[in-house]
């Protein structure tokens, strides 16, 4: 039998040479990938082996032997236990440089893509930027504490005064963690799959300041009334509270029922001018700033004359379509989810714009049908989830034959695989743009402009 590269419990020595998508070193002993998180590439390490795969291992950081000229103190102290920001040991402009570096490295070693990747887009102040959190709720010592999990575990980390939400939202959870304490509401238990209040998911709008909180419950009774009654006392600027009911065993934060508790039913919120109402389901980019530097270069690489239609793959509830409609002859936008639709088609109408269409379907088998029964886009814009597109929409886009495709991925590894289709069919990367929407995490958002072969098309 032939013996381990590595051995578990084991420490080693180790020079961090590569980066990877979640934000780990990667080191190599005897030849063999050891992924740490907490290092920096080129720093030396002594680390511990945790975990051995058949490919790879995982290992816990116990030394730095020689420290990266990049690494700066953590400002959040539970920046090492929480996983929500991976990067924060990282300076700025560091995490920049490792962004462009890890799209760049994805799309030629996934997509075989040796395409120019610009340097990332960041932000002047990389901090409290988020518009929306999920937290996780645990009794500790008797006290009600919201949190996180532990990367890759259920072991819950209490976690107060988060740099990347804002003062007002860390003052709401510190208020929110006294009053549920007091009122001995009690806290899910995952455990033993027991208790009422499971989550709560904030949002809050960068243009009014106003605030929405959805309680999500273990079942459909409403037990919270006095706590809400002195929430929206105190902040008054808590404008729409919501129940949601999620009865599931599994890991999924949120059910299918909501039920307005009190006030309005949408925050409203802007990206660059346009104003747009968001309801407690809504896929909404969670930077506003940098949601608008990533929907102005997606502009920049469609360069529309107002003349073209215009095909929002994915579309959510309108942004990106309501975004191009004032270049564009026509916009169509396409979203499975039909309240996602609903808020699309209200979104047009508070913007006053009247050359959009959405249409509640799959992507994958409406885009087919349109492009069988004649349908033509000059451009198609696409802005999957995580997963990517699906085949038969990438069939369907080269089927339809658009003079360009902007692709915006949240997911640099699924990007590659379907450029990789996208060029085999005669598309052409002609650049590709990192924007940091979330920064001190590992996570980025990439723009790319796709041009079909053909001689005489403009570039």
């Amino acid at each position: 039998m032939k013996d381990k590269p590595v051995i578990l419990g084991k420490s080693y020595e180790l020079t961090i040479t590569g980066f990877s998508h979640q934000g780990e070193g990667i080191g190599r002993v005897n030849n063999f990938a050891v992924f740490i998180p907490g290092v920096i590439p080129d720093e030396k390490v002594r680390a511990t082996i945790t975990e051995v795969r058949k490919n790879y291992a995982k290992g816990q950081l116990e030394k730095i032997i020689t420290s990266s000229a990049s690494r700066v103190d953590t400002p959040c102290t539970f920046a090492d236990h929480c996983g929500g920001c991976q990067l924060q040991h990282i300076s700025y402009q560091k995490q920049l440089e490792l962004k462009q570096k890890m799209v760049s490295d994805n799309l030629m070693k996934i997509g075989g893509i040796n395409a120019e990747v610009q340097p990332t887009l960041g932000m002047e102040y990389p901090w409290r930027y988020r518009n929306k959190g999920h937290f996780h709720l645990d009794n500790v010592n008797g006290e009600v504490r919201f949190g996180f999990y532990e990367p890759g575990s259920h072991e819950f980390v209490p976690a107060k005064k988060s740099l990347i939400f804002s003062t007002v939202v860390n003052k709401l959870i510190d208020y929110l963690e006294e009053q549920l304490t007091i009122q001995e509401v009690e806290i899910y238990d995952r455990r033993i799959g027991k208790g009422y209040l499971r989550n709560i998911m904030i949002r809050e709008s960068w243009a009014t300041g106003q605030l929405m909180i959805i309680f999500i419950t273990n079942e459909k009774g409403w037990k919270l009334d006095e706590v809400v009654k002195s929430l929206v006392e105190v902040f008054p600027q808590v404008v729409s509270v919501y129940q949601n009911i999620n009865k599931s065993n599994k890991p999924m934060v949120l059910g299918e029922k909501f039920k307005l508790i009190r006030g309005q039913a949408f925050l409203e919120d802007t990206i660059g001018p346009y104003v747009f109402k968001i309801s407690p389901q809504s896929f909404f980019q969670v930077n506003n700033q940098q949601t608008q530097v990533l929907y102005e270069k997606a502009l920049e690489y469609a360069r529309l004359t107002e003349e073209e239609t215009v095909i929002d793959a994915y579309c959510g509830i309108g942004s990106i379509a309501i975004y191009f409609a004032a270049q564009a002859k026509k916009v169509i936008g396409i979203e499975v989810i039909n309240e996602a639709i609903k808020d699309a088609q209200e979104n047009a109408k508070l913007n006053k714009v009247d050359n959009v269409e959405f249409v509640a379907g799959k992507v994958e088998e409406w885009l087919p049908q349109w492009v069988k029964a004649g349908g033509r886009a000059d451009v198609i814009v696409v802005d999957p989830p995580r997963k990517g597109c699906a085949p038969e929409t990438l069939a369907a886009i080269v089927e339809a034959r658009p003079e360009k495709v902007v692709y915006v991925s949240c997911n640099p590894s699924t990007l590659a695989r379907d450029l990789k289709y996208l060029v085999k069919k005669g598309y052409g990367v002609r650049e590709v743009q990192p924007v940091d929407m979330f920064p001190q995490t590992a996570h980025t958002e990439v723009v790319c402009k796709i041009v079909r072969n053909d001689k005489g098309f403009r570039d």
